[in-house]
């Protein structure tokens, strides 16, 4: 049931916000997910159409294959930190595209649940 949900919320999903990159919302029983499957596709194209880009993405896949004892040193944070500042790693969002953004989040805001003292205790009335 769950997985047809998610189907329909793809096939009849609003973006939030649609410049630069669209950025789809979908409620959740305690909040909301942003969805940033645009951002993720232009990040995987970016990386694989570019040769540089590639060799450093394929360096820390062979840093991290390699079985070795964790001495607090990952060399491949040093690439993926290289990595991420060539791709970018922010999703920059601007004028109505922030209202849109903005109004989309606080309409997720669950409501506040008011605290009701115990009537009773143990079977007598509260003081």
């Amino acid at each position: 049931m769950n997985r047809i949900r998610l189907v329909l919320h793809r096939i009849f999903r609003r973006a939030a916000i649609t410049d630069p990159m669209p950025v789809y919302t979908r409620r959740i029983p305690d909040g909301l997910l942003l969805d940033f499957e645009a951002y993720f596709a232009y990040v995987v194209t970016t990386i694989a159409d570019d040769p540089d880009l590639l060799d450093q993405f394929m360096e820390i896949v062979e840093d991290r294959g390699q079985s070795r004892e964790h001495d607090g040193w990952e060399p491949e944070q040093l690439l993926l930190e290289k990595l991420a500042t060539a791709v970018g790693y922010e999703v920059p969002i601007r004028g109505r595209a922030l209202v849109q953004l903005a109004d989309r989040l606080g309409a997720a805001v669950l409501a506040p649940v008011p605290h009701i003292p115990a009537q009773r205790r143990e079977g007598g009335a509260a003081a």
